[in-house]
């Protein structure tokens, strides 16, 4: 499979799953797919499809895997000056906002600030 198609198919189940959480892992499984087959110098999706997975991860209640993915997305975010991944990034910056009693959402959330107050 191709990393767009999983990344779209993804993508897809990632949206159902905001209303239906039994599909993020599927919507996990398709991502990650698009993460491994991704060219990594494509930072623009590389940072679309970590974000995703971070907020699969979240939905999921797999806070410190979701949170050791988000640390990684936003060093590929911070390389790209994309309104897409600028929108990701602040939803999944509100989706953190749900989990704000654990110690490692509230590290990522710290490192999430300046790039969403930036893009606000």
């Amino acid at each position: 499979m191709r990393p767009e198609l999983a990344g779209t198919i993804g993508g897809r189940l990632l949206e159902i799953a905001r209303h239906d959480p039994s599909y993020a892992g599927e919507a996990a499984q398709q991502i990650g797919q698009a993460i491994e087959l991704r060219n990594p110098n494509r930072r623009r999706s590389a940072a679309l499809d970590q974000l995703n997975m971070t907020e699969a991860r979240l939905i999921e209640g797999e806070l410190e895997e979701a949170c050791r993915i988000g640390h990684a997305a936003l060093a590929v975010a911070g390389q790209t000056a994309s309104d897409r991944v600028a929108q990701k990034l602040t939803r999944v910056y509100n989706r953190t906002g749900d989990f704000v009693g654990e110690r490692a959402v509230v590290d990522l959330r710290e490192r999430m600030r300046p790039l969403v107050a930036a893009t606000a």
